[in-house]
């Protein structure tokens, strides 16, 4: 109760401005992404479609702002099988050292994890977050923490939550990085016999350098360090904690670059990760174009090469995203 009391004392306090912006955000994300996978972790799929956006609101001043809106997803070839568009609505509280969400807000451009934490198809079929995000940022770094509440228990659908969070540290090229997910999958509010709940998890922590600034190339990081995770079926196995090596490397300059990325170890598990980390050798290679140099338009165009024991897997896709933004000045005097 004392933080609710506290957060409408700040909301009322920042009412007494001499106006308000109104703001408001639209834009459109069309996708085309061929996974060429044949081999028995992944599933091959071609996931193509796009979506439709659109939020507005209030800014009361410069910490605080209140948003809403709608994002509609059309898969291509699904006419008929419409999807209820995904509800925005959100606060935001932001000051130098700190950034905070709660409600239904973007996942783009806020949360961001290895492929073996959170695959990338969120971004196509989850793009919002329904929960809570809260950021510390100082000039050496940042951490993050956040809660995606995925489920809501009723008598046919599980209780399930996503918590994860993000930090960074870097001093002159030297950076340290680490990121960690946990996922809570519960049983039905009537239960089912032989049901169990379920813990599932992990966490990346590596070392680096980042040497875009010594480099006569746009951008140049390097990062090795471990993986782990765990998972549990609870009453019919316990906690195991596979672990592993993983590699990284990022080169880009004007728009053309690689990514790289080698992972050995124990294989994986991980419900919300990249299906490839089941198996104890992976190797990757990323070629891509993207143009970020644009306010309005941002493309990206990448091919890529999976690599398992026995086998080499494609996949080819495409990503254009677009947005346009504006807002008002809202004079409503001096309360």
């Amino acid at each position: 109760m004392k933080g609710l009391t506290l957060l409408s004392l700040i909301f009322l306090l920042s009412l007494k401005t001499s106006g308000q912006n109104f703001e408001w955000k639209t834009g459109f994300h069309g996708f085309f992404d061929n996974r060429e996978y044949f081999n028995e972790y992944t599933d091959p799929q071609t996931i193509f479609g796009s979506r439709l956006f659109t939020e507005a609101g209030f800014a009361l001043n410069d910490y605080h702002r209140f948003k809403a809106g709608l994002n509609f997803l059309y898969e291509f070839g699904s006419k008929g099988d419409l999807i209820a568009p995904d509800i925005t609505m959100y606060y935001n509280g932001q000051s130098k050292y700190i950034n905070f969400f709660i409600g239904a807000f973007p996942r783009r451009d806020i949360i961001q994890h290895p492929l073996i934490l959170l695959n990338d198809t969120l971004e196509y079929f989850r793009p919002n977050v329904e929960g809570m995000f809260l950021e510390f940022k100082t000039g050496w770094g940042y951490h993050n923490i956040w809660i995606d509440w995925t489920g809501r228990q009723t008598d046919t659908k599980r209780e399930t939550f996503l918590i994860g969070g993000e930090g960074m540290i870097s001093k002159g090229v030297f950076l340290y990085k680490h990121n960690f997910i946990i996922y809570h999958r519960a049983s039905l509010a009537i239960p089912i016999p032989g049901d169990h709940i379920r813990d599932n998890g992990g966490l990346t922590a590596s070392l680096g350098v980042n040497l875009s600034s010594i480099i006569p190339a746009d951008s140049l990081i390097i990062t090795s360090g471990v993986a782990v995770s765990y998972d549990r079926l609870r009453n019919v196995y316990d906690f195991n904690f596979p672990a592993g090596w993983l590699n990284n490397f990022r080169l880009s300059h004007k728009g053309v670059g690689i990514n790289g990325l080698y992972y050995s170890g124990n294989n994986h598990i991980l419900l919300y990760g990249e299906g490839f980390y089941k198996s104890k050798h992976y190797g990757r290679v990323d070629l891509f174009y993207e143009s970020q140099n644009f306010h309005i338009v941002r493309g990206k165009l990448q091919f890529s090469f999976h690599f398992i024991p026995g086998e080499i897997n494609t996949s080819q896709s495409f990503t254009i995203y677009l947005s346009l933004d504006g807002k008002r000045r809202i004079n409503r005097g001096t309360n």
